[in-house]
């Protein structure tokens, strides 16, 4: 099996400088044996990207001894240039044993010599057993399918066992943290994924960022590496704010509830506010012109509103044109408003897309989304299906 680069979410920096004469405790040294290259390099992990800064010549006995001068911990790479990446974690006064080859699995890789190191390497090995268990799985998911013979019961097992393995993935990791939480290289831990699955979600275990976050604030309070995770977990906090208070928003619409207020602009400029037609019963119709599930309930929402209009309906249409693909929203909107034949009078838009104030006031997740507001400006139903809209109308008009 061939494990894609451990080093996919090693977002982190710090500087360093090959030499040979440094004090004991300026420096990290690295005694190697490296089989199957004849060159590899010495990275710097960056927030963004590894840079290198030296490359060595493998000689025929594939053992080197190598020393990095550093005045602080920091994270490092080391390129064996055959497409293996090895993460290492350096502390001054290191002496790292590194047995590694450049064309065998990682699991064949032997490093020694640190507790950051035997951190790496205790968080390395839970990705081992993940890997090996997802190739077991899907070996047996091509045979049943091969012979025919692959059914629910087996997709079923298969899951069962995929799942726990995730279970148990997640809680090794939540271990290493809690014993860990005062040790740099622990934050690799939360990078860790299997596929698009982050293993540590900030939403449920924040209080493991916040618990780190104040170890190495403690221990190495002007560390580069403290003061870029404690910023990104201040964007984290803040996302999660974000979700809580639009989760919060997404609760209040349900039917019997006052449909909370909406004031936003026209194409003129023109602020429109919802309670503004209290006394009517009001379709809102949250929609985009890029939204092609929307386009296509125009035209039963353009009879609902031609049927009903001189009885006390109307409809309040919300377009959440501007996303990023759109190179001009508001000529989209306008449009489409046009080719539709949207009659009624109320159109407002923030024209920011999915940015736009009003999905985290109504927590909306998708669109079309529709909210039928009686004549009381209470919420009577909320994203009916289309097919409901006349009969739900006819008996609150």
């Amino acid at each position: 099996m061939k494990i894609k680069s451990l080093l996919a979410a090693l977002a982190l920096a710090v500087s360093a400088v090959a030499c040979s004469l440094f004090s004991p405790k300026e420096q990290a040294v690295l005694n190697m044996t490296i089989a199957n290259t004849r060159k590899i390099a010495i990275l710097l992990a960056d927030t963004v990207q590894a840079i290198s800064i030296d490359s060595l010549d493998i000689p025929a006995s594939g053992r080197l001894t190598y020393k990095i001068k550093l005045s602080e911990p920091g994270f490092y790479v080391l390129d064996l240039l055959q497409g293996k990446r090895i993460p290492l974690y350096l502390e001054p006064g290191d002496y790292i044993t590194i047995k590694a080859d450049a064309t065998a699995d990682y699991e064949a890789d032997k490093i020694t010599g640190s507790e950051g190191v035997d951190i790496l390497n205790q968080i390395n090995e839970e990705n081992f057993k993940s890997f090996a268990l997802i190739d077991s799985l899907e070996q047996e998911l091509s045979k049943a399918e091969g012979e025919g013979t692959f059914n629910s019961e087996i997709r079923t097992r298969l899951d069962s066992m995929y799942e726990k393995r995730v279970k148990e993935h997640q809680n090794a990791l939540y271990a290493i943290i809690e014993k860990y939480y005062n040790k740099l290289p622990v934050i690799f831990a939360f990078y860790q994924s299997l596929g698009q699955f982050p293993l540590i979600s900030p939403m449920e275990k924040f209080e493991l960022f916040e618990k780190v976050e104040e170890g190495l604030k403690n221990k190495y309070p002007n560390n580069m590496h403290t003061i870029y995770f404690a910023n990104r977990n201040q964007k984290i906090k803040e996302a999660i704010e974000v979700e809580r208070k639009r989760r919060e928003n997404a609760a209040r619409i349900k039917e019997g509830n006052p449909m909370p207020e909406i004031a936003l602009a026209n194409d003129a400029g023109e602020v429109i506010k919802l309670s503004s037609l209290k006394g009517k019963t009001i379709l809102v119709d949250f929609w985009a012109a890029w939204c092609r599930p929307c386009r296509a309930n125009n035209p039963k929402i353009v009879d609902l509103y031609k049927k009903f209009k001189n009885k006390g309906f109307t409809v309040y249409s919300v377009s959440l044109d501007g996303i990023p693909s759109q190179p001009s929203p508001r000529d989209a909107w306008q449009k489409a408003i046009k080719d539709d034949k949207l009659e009624w009078p109320y159109h407002v838009s923030e024209l920011m897309g999915w940015n736009s104030s009003i999905v985290n006031e109504f927590g909306i997740e998708n669109i079309p989304f529709t909210i039928l507001v009686d004549k009381n400006g209470n919420i009577a139903a909320v994203n009916p299906p289309i097919e409901m809209l006349e009969s739900i109308i006819k008996s609150i008009l």
